[in-house]
């Protein structure tokens, strides 16, 4: 019965993010998909991965599709936006002014999308962010111009599927996570937002979108 339940889960996943990729504009914006950078490792971009992102007055549409990934663990994919990225210190902004000066540059952070990666370590992403007020973001930031906001499209290993918080791994942030794998600097909104669980969770791909007609990567 668990397992039912897991895989209905994430049949609705499927479907949702199906209709989101629906609604993309014929002429999206479309950028390479990375590793992000590590202690030990630089930021490496991967093969036959992309992300695209439209944007209007009504708000802003992304699909993203990637590899590389742990098979069968949870990913969660993340708009990272920046409302005022021409106060940030470096362009593209970084975490610095991303979380550090979240204030400053206008950061919102909000869910995306979620999916358990296949057996080949791939996964599908896809979501649609509305302007105006932001009621589950992490920060008190309403997206007023999607035209003009600095985007970055973030995804979140969760670790190995745990079909009893398979939900809250699918849909929050910190769904199956250990204290521990948080990164200090993450507000408490962050860290509250989903069951924890024994897992390492880690931010580990990336795509940046600077809507000046700049290449980000």
């Amino acid at each position: 019965m668990k397992h039912t339940k897991t895989l209905a889960l994430v049949g609705a996943t499927f479907i949702g993010s199906t209709m989101a990729v629906a609604a993309l504009a014929d002429t999206p914006m479309i950028r390479e998909v990375a590793h992000m950078a590590t202690d030990t490792a630089p930021k490496r971009v991967i093969n036959n991965a992309e992300a695209r992102l439209s944007t209007d007055a009504d708000g802003a549409t992304m699909t993203m599709k990637t590899a590389e990934l742990t098979p069968g663990h949870v990913t969660t994919a993340w708009w990272v936006i920046v409302t005022r990225p021409e106060l940030c210190e470096t362009s593209p902004c970084e975490a610095e002014d991303i979380i550090g000066r979240a204030e400053r540059v206008g950061t919102q952070i909000i869910y995306a999308d979620g999916a358990v990666n296949s057996p080949e370590g791939k996964a599908r992403f896809a979501g649609f962010l509305p302007s105006g007020s932001v009621e589950a973001g992490w920060y008190d930031q309403a997206l007023d111009n999607p035209t003009k906001m600095e985007v970055h499209l973030v995804l979140n290993d969760h670790g190995p599927l745990i079909p009893e918080i398979a939900a809250s791994m699918l849909t929050t942030y910190r769904g199956g996570c250990s204290d521990e794998s948080l990164p200090p600097p993450f507000p408490a909104s962050a860290k509250a937002d989903g069951v924890p669980g024994p897992n390492t969770c880690q931010l580990i791909q990336a795509a940046i979108f600077m809507q000046d007609g700049k290449a980000s990567n």
